[in-house]
């Protein structure tokens, strides 16, 4: 409900229009081709993830399957990512993505005095929070089990620190190369002691991939009692009996939306607004990625 009243509120206002671009810096053209493809193929994998985890199951069993209930939950969940700059500018966001500005004025907790005309992204934004939860868990689990054939030795708690890794140094790469290939995206306010390149206007906090790979692990390990369960099913489903059957389905599928809604704010937003809150690490940004 929280998201659904900011969304039909941010799109009935005059704010439902491309953010400003301010200043005079002007974002190379390179640079500027290089957003537009990484726009692309992000919608590219969102479009494949959606048919082949919701569509394609739908169409074969008439059900969704655990991944496309986690697929539509990262849709879901993006919704929160207007929380990132709910009380001050720590996400910059690139004036030149394709955006409608942000509904982060129409959400709670709101800070009057933070900026709410920023380029949230519509095209690169929404598939993040689908390849970097439901995509890993995806790839997540055959990576355990290939690891538990080869290393049978290996504890449980092994193997998922191994695929926390994994995760960790994916959420690193790609992040890195985006902000400095693209610019579409920066960090600017964050905690100074976990930063590299402090400063510039690619600092990275390392508790972005910390949390990011956190996240991702947690999906991973759902996944997996789903898997290697009798009934298939994971953690947050169970209980769906206790309801009528008419009802069942419904249940499960907002149940694993509902996990997917609730880890993104607890694991990611919450922890990373309270770093880069405290934090005195401002990066020097072109105007571009400045908030209107």
């Amino acid at each position: 409900m929280i998201a659904v009243q900011a969304l039909v509120r941010w799109i009935a206002s005059s704010d439902f229009a491309p953010a400003p671009l301010v200043g005079q810096d002007r974002m190379p053209l390179w640079n500027l081709v290089s957003l537009r493809i990484f726009e692309g193929l992000s919608m590219a994998l969102l479009v494949y993830l959606i048919w082949a985890y919701v569509v394609t199951p739908w169409r074969r069993t008439g059900a969704l399957s655990l991944d496309g209930k986690f697929v539509l939950g990262g849709v879901a969940a993006f919704v929160a990512d207007a929380f990132l700059n709910c009380y001050t500018y720590l996400f910059a966001w690139n004036a030149h993505n394709v955006n409608m500005g942000v509904w982060t004025a129409y959400l709670p907790f709101h800070n009057p005095a933070a900026s709410s005309r920023y380029a949230e992204s519509l095209l690169w934004g929404p598939p993040m929070y689908v390849y970097f939860c439901a995509g890993v868990a995806i790839v997540g689990c055959p990576a355990y089990f290939a690891m538990r054939s080869r290393w049978p030795e290996l504890s449980n708690v092994s193997l998922l620190a191994i695929v926390w890794v994994g995760e960790f140094a994916f959420d690193f790469v790609v992040e890195n190369l985006a902000i400095r290939l693209t610019h579409g995206y920066a960090y600017a306010q964050t905690y100074g002691p976990f930063t590299l390149w402090a400063g510039s206007q690619f600092q990275f906090p390392l508790y972005e991939s910390f949390l990011v790979a956190s996240l991702g692990l947690l999906y991973t390990w759902m996944r997996l009692q789903a898997v290697t369960s009798p009934d298939g099913l994971s953690p947050v489903e169970r209980g769906f009996e206790r309801w009528s059957p008419a009802l069942q389905s419904t249940v499960r599928t907002l149940a694993a939306i509902g996990f997917c809604c609730a880890a993104t704010i607890l694991i990611y937003h919450l922890p990373f607004n309270w770093l880069g809150i405290i934090g005195a690490s401002h990066a020097h940004l072109p105007t571009y990625l400045l908030p209107g």
